[in-house]
Order: C-alpha cells, then sequence, then structure tokens
C-alpha cells in the first residue's frame, strides 16, 4: 500500500516542480528570427525584435523603428502578460505563448482583425 501512495505523491511533486519552472524558461534574451501575419512573413527586418526577460519580473523589448519599452511581466498557464511602465497609464498586455522550449519561444498575438506570430530564439 505504501508504494502506491509514494508514487502518487512523487507524481504531483514532479508535476508542481514542472509548472513552477515553466515560467524560468522565459528568462533570458530573446531575438526574432521570423514575424508573420495570417501566414504571410511581414516585410520587417526580425532582428530589430527582442525581449528580455528578468528573474525579478521586470522586461525590455526593443521593436522596429526604434520603439523601445520596459516593465513588469508575469507567465500564466501559456499567456505573458506585460505592462510597460516607462508611460503612464498604460495597459496590460496580453499575448499566448503557442511554444516555449529551453531555446525557442512562439508568440501569438492579435494585431487588429490578423493574427500574428513571432518567432523568437534564445541569444
Amino acid at each position: 500500500m505504501a508504494a502506491p501512495r509514494f508514487l502518487t505523491l512523487l507524481v504531483i511533486l514532479l508535476c508542481l516542480a514542472a509548472c513552477g519552472r515553466e515560467d524560468e524558461l522565459l528568462l533570458g534574451d530573446w531575438q526574432a528570427v521570423s514575424v508573420t501575419e495570417n501566414g504571410d512573413s511581414l516585410r520587417l527586418n526580425p532582428a530589430e525584435i527582442g525581449f528580455t526577460f528578468r528573474p525579478d519580473n521586470r522586461y525590455t523589448f526593443r521593436s522596429t523603428l526604434r520603439y523601445q519599452e520596459a516593465g513588469t511581466w508575469r507567465y500564466d498557464h501559456g499567456y505573458l502578460f506585460a505592462r510597460d511602465t516607462t508611460q503612464p497609464e498604460n495597459p496590460e498586455r496580453v499575448v499566448a505563448i503557442d511554444k516555449m522550449t529551453p531555446d525557442s519561444l512562439m508568440l501569438r498575438m492579435k494585431a487588429d482583425t490578423a493574427e500574428r506570430y513571432v518567432l523568437l530564439l534564445r541569444q
């Protein structure tokens, strides 16, 4: 009887440990390698787009046309929540994380009525 209880406890602990580490995969520097909208590549240089996520839940973001922002981030069940704190009263933005591995990150977001995907690689 003790073995099934031990295995159940072990599975629960492993699940909790895995869930707790999932947001840690975001930590570090990320560089975009492709940006698509409705399946078509956008005419931009993806190398201009990148994120840095820090363990203190702060982030920086850079994009095309020299756009930059910084603020706070959090991860919750497949979604990235980010609030730019450089401008007053900026709303929290939410993007879906379709794929997250130690070396790649696929973000999905709405851009007006289109669906945009950004593939980033860890630097």
